[in-house]
């Protein structure tokens, strides 16, 4: 219910109390002096005229009475709705109070029992309004039965809450800050738990139900009502947000489970079906903290276009990524995907607060196993079901596994199995989200992925140095999800694809945008630069790769013979200048993988800015696995590729299929490929290739092992080990170190030693 806001004992109390009973919004303007009655509000529901003047004691237009129970006298309707009505009342023992009066053959006497011992109960806590009498007019003597008096209304008196409704507040002073909700959700949480302690279940929190303490109360000192305070030290109780209509709440082990009741636009998908849970107020109260922190009504932050929320497109100002994911799991429309209880809550927003490195491990909710079992469904549909290519459901599903993983891999760190090599350098852990694309210059790394922002990290110590923020009501970074990052040989601009079908460059020294190119609508999947600097080059998710000139940044080039979303793409020159800093000599070989089960192999000619096709390789042909596939639409796809040239006369072509493969084709000058041997077979789900310039080979997948290679031997040369399953790889142009992005939101950097 709504509540005003109180003044001094000795003045006026004018507020706008708006409240919405059974979806019915009412705004009554209150004014009355405390202590001194303006007028008296009759209780009679078919009273004709229910104002009345001080001095009566009945009604002057039905004779009922005005004062109920010899205490207590309404003074304004605060709202009204299917079941009953609420007054802002007078008590002549304890000041103000509010009176819910139920309508007739809406409550029975055992649910009237029911609903007073649930008040009393909750009353108790602080910051609940205490009930101070409940009244069933039809049984109690007490009451005179004058005729045309209502004789069979039931009252539940609770105590008056001082302070404004979040939602008036908010409309008279706009969107709160990150620290101001984050405080309210903290203080509200033990509220909760208390309420769900009872197995009751409130129904109906929104921001016209929490009332906070106002300026004019503290200067009248005016508490809740209640006479005790927390420990000492800490914050009395007047101070705290007070959780207020209950009315709509459902007693588990007592009330009907199909009954449909709430607020719109704040009740969870399930409570509109009749099945609330607990989970359900979370899900109202993580609304309730979008509205404070966007003034937006919870109807317009979900995009039915996308099938998710897009409230932080409408955020006055960034908030802290953490922070945010807690919010996302709040509002979750999956009962599977949201919290389910008010601890889980308190937890991962007391983790919010803290790098994880510093999170005690015996919090954890989550094992390894269990984190594991939930990333690989969700990694086999992004390289199995045209993930890159479908932005929505590329969107949504890293969405799902952030929200699913609130704590992340805090256990135990990497390390190295098959010691040789190779050391841990250092984790960025960070909450920044799960990294799906990443690039390496000399001394600096990039980072992107479903947030939309891209992070630039000094790269021989891992300090953040810039964040190119996501797009949102103004900016210049992406509005969506970013998926490939590509430096410039010169180690200044950087590139970066988004689904939000762009491709935009940056310097990365002075820390500013300098160029957005459209791809006409449809996704980058990829970016490459070529060696000397010329030409960038994107394939895209409707099967084509174009050529872009850097220096006038238009297309120059379009290479179509793909049918399908092409997956990656690899460039390959003599000791390119991208690996040693020295250019030797134009591209060779340019290759492409696409769903279509085919990886093409593109030559450079001399005087020619676009390469010619050379060679098609069906991935179920020429393969120990011919028998496996039967037509062209069971072929087995390529996810990922890499082209190695140890010399001018041969060049080696990996490829990684989605059973799991990794294959090594020997490339001569002619393109002929011969058959392929099988450099590894995982029993998960390959996710990620880097190439080193000296010949290494990184191989990441969904079990949390990356492997390293070396492809002139033809060995496994390490294992590196990572809490879960590995998103995206590279290394840095030296080769001397690797860099590893991991579903768990981890950055870990590997430095390889001498020897």
């Amino acid at each position: 219910m709504g509540q005003a806001a109180s003044r001094r004992s000795d003045s006026n109390l004018n507020a706008n109390l708006k409240t919405q009973k059974a979806g019915i919004e009412v705004d009554t303007e209150v004014s009355i002096e405390v202590g001194i009655e303006a007028v008296v509000y009759c209780l009679n529901p078919a009273c004709p005229s229910p104002e009345n003047s001080a001095s009566a004691n009945f009604c002057q237009a039905c004779g009922s009475a005005l004062t109920l129970s010899g205490r207590y006298r309404a003074q304004s309707l605060l709202g009204e709705g299917g079941f009953g009505r609420t007054f802002l009342a007078s008590d002549r023992r304890c000041d103000r109070c509010v009176i819910k009066q139920l309508y007739p053959n809406t409550a029975g006497e055992n649910s009237f029992a029911l609903e007073a011992e649930r008040l009393r109960k909750l009353g108790e806590h602080p910051q609940i309004p205490r009930l101070i009498e409940a009244i069933d007019q039809a049984i109690d003597p007490a009451i005179p039965n004058r005729p045309g008096s209502n004789g069979l209304s039931q009252f539940l008196v609770q105590q008056f809450a001082p302070g404004d409704n979040l939602e008036s507040r908010i409309e008279k002073e706009g969107p709160w800050t990150q620290q101001q909700v984050r405080s309210l959700l903290t203080s509200l949480i033990p509220v909760l738990q208390y309420v769900h302690s009872f197995d009751i279940i409130h129904r109906d929190i929104k921001p016209a139900n929490i009332i906070v303490h106002s300026a004019a109360d503290e200067l009248a000192g005016h508490g809740t009502g209640h006479d005790t305070d927390h420990d000492k030290g800490n914050a009395s109780p007047k101070m705290l947000p007070m959780l207020v209509d209950f009315g709509a709440a459902k007693w588990v082990r007592h009330t009907p489970a199909k009954t449909v009741i709430g607020s719109a636009g704040y009740a969870a998908p399930e409570q509109s079906m009749g099945q609330a849970t607990f989970a359900s107020d979370i899900y109202s109260l993580g609304l309730t903290c979008l509205y404070l922190l966007t003034s937006i009504h919870p109807f317009s932050l979900y995009s039915a276009a996308e099938d998710c929320w897009v409230w932080q497109d409408y955020l006055p100002q960034p908030i802290e990524p953490r922070f945010a994911q807690v919010l996302d799991q709040m509002v979750a429309r999956s009962l599977q995907q949201r919290y389910s209880s008010m601890d889980e809550v308190a937890l991962d927003l007391q983790f919010s607060k803290n790098p994880l490195r510093y999170a005690p491990k015996q919090l954890l909710t989550q094992t390894k196993d269990t984190a594991q079992k939930s990333i690989a469904p969700f990694i086999k549909d992004i390289f199995q079901n045209n993930g890159l290519s479908n932005g929505l459901q590329l969107k949504k599903r890293w969405r799902s596994l952030s929200l699913r993983s609130p704590t992340k891999s805090l256990a135990r760190r990497p390390q190295v199995i098959v010691a040789q090599q190779w050391r841990q350098c250092y984790r960025i852990t960070e909450p920044i989200g799960v990294m799906q694309a990443i690039a390496a210059s000399p001394h600096m790394l990039a980072t992107a992925g479903i947030s939309g922002s891209i992070r630039l990290w000094h790269l021989p110590s891992g300090q953040l140095i810039h964040t190119f923020h996501k797009r949102r009501l103004v900016g210049d970074g992406h509005t969506a999800a970013v998926t490939a990052l590509q430096f410039h040989p010169d180690g200044r601009a950087l590139y970066s694809a988004s689904i939000d079908s762009t491709i935009k460059e940056w310097d990365s020294t002075e820390r500013c945008l300098l160029n957005t190119l459209p791809t006409q609508g449809w996704t980058p999947t990829g970016l490459l630069v070529t060696a000397d600097g010329r030409q960038l080059i994107s394939p895209n998710s409707d099967g084509q790769i174009i050529l872009w000139d850097i220096a006038t940044l238009m297309p120059v080039g379009q290479l179509a013979q793909h049918q399908q979303s092409v997956r990656a793409i690899a460039l390959s020159s003599h000791l390119s200048s991208h690996f040693t800093g020295r250019y030797i000599g134009q591209p060779n070989l340019l290759a492409s993988a696409s769903d279509d089960g085919t990886v093409k192999l593109w030559r450079y000619q001399a005087q020619q800015p676009q390469p010619t096709l050379a060679k098609t390789i069906s991935m179920g042909e020429d393969t120990a696995h011919t028998a496996w596939f039967k037509g062209a639409e069971n072929r087995e796809g390529a996810i990922a590729i890499a082209l190695h040239q140890p010399n001018p006369q041969s060049s080696q072509l990996i490829v990684a299929t989605t059973s799991g493969l990794v294959q090594q084709y020997e490339v001569n000058p002619q393109l002929d490929c011969g058959i392929p041997t099988k450099l590894y077979q995982s029993p998960h789900l390959i996710t990620a290739l880097a190439l080193s310039w000296d010949g290494y080979l990184a191989i990441g997948s969904e079990d949390s092992v990356l492997t390293l290679w070396s492809l002139s031997s033809g060995d496994c040369v390490a294992k590196l080990t990572h809490d879960w399953g590995i998103v995206a790889v590279t290394f840095s142009p030296d080769g001397q170190k690797l860099v590893v992005a991991s579903a768990d939101e981890i950055i870990t950097v590997w430095q390889r030693e001498p020897g």
